[in-house]
């Protein structure tokens, strides 16, 4: 009994370094955390209009002002993850991590935000997998421990903190074995938003008159449930109906990974971008979910007033839904409807509040905020430890 440190170290036959405990979101303020990482050719139109130049949305979006918008439904997912300690095993030494993961939907009634789902609040623990014997096939030793750590006299003191998993990393390549297990929560996180998206289309609640914003990419990378027992494994047609009414917004992307085919890069025409102003649209084929995105850029705040000639700018995302739309495009009527309406979302802004202001959403951030607010406090979490 005693941290769940010690339960980990006693139960796997480990050696705790009793490491200095950090949060990575507060330790790693040096570089950008892009929404996409992968690289986009603009290769093929993705809308039914051959666009040479960006089109003006401005007159567009005040003529939508008064009337409903099409978004009334709000995802997003985040984590907070931590490296916790360092124990040795079999004469090495590995991280070992933990993280929150939050993932809430909100719906947007007269004006008026409320949850339409749900809370997902999760903690996971990450060890390696040399934290098990060589025989190790997955629940038979994790969940037992697990349910060892949830039954100690910390968790039971906060009651009803408790831990949901107990992931696994795998240590057979000499690679960065944080990042790791960083990754086996970024993994947990996006198969959460992702049966999420599932119950919303089961209940029947996305249709024309009701789409949803998913904040981040909807490019998904497909993940083995034989590596990960959370994977919601979905077929082409399934991801397709199922993100149909689904909008994905990026508030930061990488400009150096818009590729021109054969070289080169489209950053120049994305910067650009006067206020109210979309690039023409593109298809991606995605090898990671295995289908189709129409992709487009939208600048929502003057350049003359944000820190970077990319802040204020948002990459968006509606998944290729039909073999006309894939042959022919989306139609550009559509495309420019929904931006349309994206455009009537940016204010109020929470400029002061957010450093990334230029480039939110507004019922997107509150419902940030709304999953952050179901956090325990860092010291707090780390305490368990």
């Amino acid at each position: 009994m005693g941290t769940v440190i010690s339960v980990i170290e006693k139960a796997t036959s480990g050696v705790s370094f009793n490491s200095h405990k950090y949060c990575h979101e507060n330790f790693d303020r040096g570089s950008i955390d892009y929404d996409d990482n992968k690289d986009i050719v603009w290769k093929d139109y993705g809308e039914t209009e051959k666009l040479t130049k960006p089109v003006d949305l401005k007159s567009a979006a005040d003529a939508r002002r008064d009337f409903p918008s099409i978004f009334s439904y709000f995802l997003d997912g985040s984590r907070h993850t931590y490296k916790v300690d360092d124990m040795s095993y079999q004469r090495n030494v590995y991280p070992v991590i933990a993280g929150q993961i939050g993932v809430g939907c909100c719906q947007r009634v007269n004006r008026t935000l409320r949850p339409a789902l749900s809370f997902e609040r999760k903690l996971a623990i990450v060890l390696p997998d040399k934290a098990f014997s060589t025989d190790w096939d997955g629940e038979d030793q994790a969940k037992p421990l697990l349910e060892q750590i949830n039954k100690n006299t910390i968790l039971k003191n906060q009651h009803p903190i408790h831990f949901s998993e107990l992931l696994i990393y795998d240590t057979n390549k000499d690679e960065k074995f944080e990042k790791k297990g960083i990754a086996k929560i970024q993994d947990y996180m996006i198969e959460l938003e992702k049966q999420m998206v599932a119950d919303l289309v089961a209940a029947g609640k996305l249709n024309e008159s009701n789409y949803l914003i998913k904040d981040g990419s909807l490019d998904y990378q497909r993940v083995s449930s034989k590596k990960n027992k959370h994977a919601l494994n979905l077929s082409s047609e399934h991801i397709r109906n199922n993100y149909r009414r689904v909008i994905g917004v990026s508030k930061s992307f990488d400009p150096t990974k818009c590729l021109v085919q054969g070289g080169g890069t489209n950053s120049n025409i994305i910067a650009n971008l006067k206020p109210y102003q979309r690039t023409p649209a593109f298809r991606y084929e995605s090898k990671r979910a295995n289908v189709d995105f129409c992709i487009w850029y939208l600048r929502i705040r003057d350049a003359r007033y944000t820190h970077s000639i990319f802040d204020g700018i948002l990459k968006i995302e509606k998944i290729v839904i039909t073999e006309k739309e894939r042959v022919h495009g989306i139609d550009s009527d559509d495309i420019n409807n929904i931006t349309a309406y994206l455009i009537n979302e940016r204010n109020p802004v929470c400029y002061g509040a957010d450093e990334r202001w230029a480039n939110h959403l507004y019922p997107v951030y509150l419902t940030e905020q709304y999953v952050k607010s179901k956090y325990l406090s860092n010291n707090l979490f780390l305490q368990l430890f």
